[in-house]
């Protein structure tokens, strides 16, 4: 909480007091940046401003359900007529996770996250690393400013968020308090069935594809407590699937028997790499992320690399738990 210069009621202020925002997500966006921002987006509006979620990358399709569909929240999908006046971020722990909007990160006036390894970049920041997902700060902010009456949309797009970033309220980062938020959004009309359904019972033929794929070729190391897998752009041309189908790769490699930590390296741009880790122990994979610019929670974050740099870093990560 070290990084906050602004509470709850000041956000709440401010958001009233302002007109015409825009609210970033990171790049590759999940469902806890797409659902605190749509959530955020959609109370704006009820309380008549105008605002819209920006996002560099297109929304991955198996999460268009918070979406009515549309993929695309490019500066270049906003309406004419409308002029950002206010920059937001959600779910963005450093202006390299803006992707390709990284320049804006310097307009950006008020931040909101949940990593404890948050770089700060706005004017106003507000941190809470022992919350479970971003939904939770947003809920509070949410809440506040409806008075308790958020619409059944709203509730559903907090839902999905909190569910996905505890990975269906199995992960540590589950608490009391993420519970009781996402008991007052069923009874606020969130599906709760189908909500799971969407986020962990329904893939596409291509994300099937792989999660087999990477099966078939992952390799373990230290006795098998280390699982890791590389997949190439060359390997999604030949098998057919994509980046956004690759989302539960590094959850499919972690979930065989005896596993503690994931490594999976995805090559999104010609030699230029990205690596997700899992840790299901004691080790602090955030702390090791840092090491190359990365970072993101203990039991869950990322780097990038370039294709030169990709071995040794694996390696290094593979050194730094302490396995060996």
């Amino acid at each position: 909480m070290s990084h906050n210069n602004i509470s709850i009621n000041a956000i709440c202020r401010f958001f009233v007091k302002n007109n015409d925002y825009v609210v970033f997500v990171h790049e590759n966006p999940d469902a806890d940046a797409i659902g605190s921002a749509c959530a955020l987006v959609a109370t704006l509006r009820a309380i008549g401003k105008r605002a819209y979620v920006v996002s560099y990358d297109k929304i991955p399709n198996s999460l268009t359900f918070l979406t009515d569909g549309i993929r695309d929240f490019s500066f270049d999908a906003l309406p004419r007529d409308f002029t950002p006046g206010v920059y937001v971020s959600t779910d963005v722990a450093s202006p390299g996770q803006l992707g390709g909007y990284r320049d804006y990160a310097s307009k950006v006036s008020l931040s909101l996250d949940h990593h404890a390894t948050h770089d700060r970049f706005a004017e106003m920041t507000f941190i809470d690393p022992m919350a479970a997902a971003c939904a939770e700060i947003v809920y509070r902010i949410v809440n506040r400013l409806l008075i308790g009456e958020l619409s059944k949309e709203t509730a559903s797009m907090l839902y999905a968020a909190l569910a996905a970033d505890t990975g269906g309220f199995r992960y540590a980062n589950t608490t009391q308090y993420t519970h009781k938020i996402a008991a007052r959004l069923i009874e606020l009309g969130a599906d709760h069935t189908q909500i799971c359904h969407n986020l962990f019972e329904c893939k596409s033929k291509a994300a099937l594809a792989a999660e087999a794929f990477a099966m078939a070729n992952v390799m373990y190391r230290c006795d098998g407590l280390i699982a890791t897998v590389r997949i190439t752009l060359a390997d999604k041309a030949r098998y057919g699937f994509e980046d956004e189908d690759t989302y539960d790769v590094i959850n499919a490699i972690r979930r065989a028997d005896g596993v503690k930590i994931a490594i999976f390296a995805r090559e999104r741009e010609p030699g230029q790499y990205k690596i997700s880790t899992r840790s299901a122990c004691e080790i602090d994979v955030a702390k090791i992320c840092a090491i190359f610019g990365g970072g993101g929670h203990p039991g869950a974050a990322g780097c990038s690399v370039s294709e030169n740099e990709l071995d040794s870093a694996v390696e290094t990560i593979i050194k730094e738990c302490g396995f060996q």
